[in-house]
């Protein structure tokens, strides 16, 4: 079953926008305000589905985002999280950087 479509999603998508005020979080940090219209997963869906069920829909794991900012967190060729994508895994402390030790060098990133 795609995750996007469960009942557990779809209750959850709303409450983080709501959440994060319906503001781009990546934006918020240099002082814009734009529409957030994407929840976007910091360490990736696919991973938190095959080896973490739990983070898939954990607060700490998911940001409200604008689709330009949602499109710099992923390379779109390789779905490979980008630089900027990385430094979100980062800010989740020692669960982040645990990720980023064991899993980031496996392709997941």
């Amino acid at each position: 079953m795609n995750f996007y479509k469960t009942t557990a999603w779809k209750k959850k998508r709303p409450r983080v926008l709501k959440r994060d005020s319906y503001q781009c979080q990546e934006c918020k940090r240099y002082g814009k305000s734009t529409e957030a219209t994407t929840v976007h997963h910091i360490i990736p869906l696919a991973w938190c589905l095959l080896f973490n069920k739990v983070l898939a829909l954990s607060n700490i794991n998911l940001i409200s985002l604008c689709n330009q900012c949602h499109d710099k967190m992923h390379d779109r060729i390789s779905n490979k999280l980008t630089n900027l994508g990385l430094s979100w895994v980062r800010r989740l402390g020692s669960l982040g950087d645990d990720w980023i030790e064991k899993y980031s060098n496996e392709g997941w990133k």
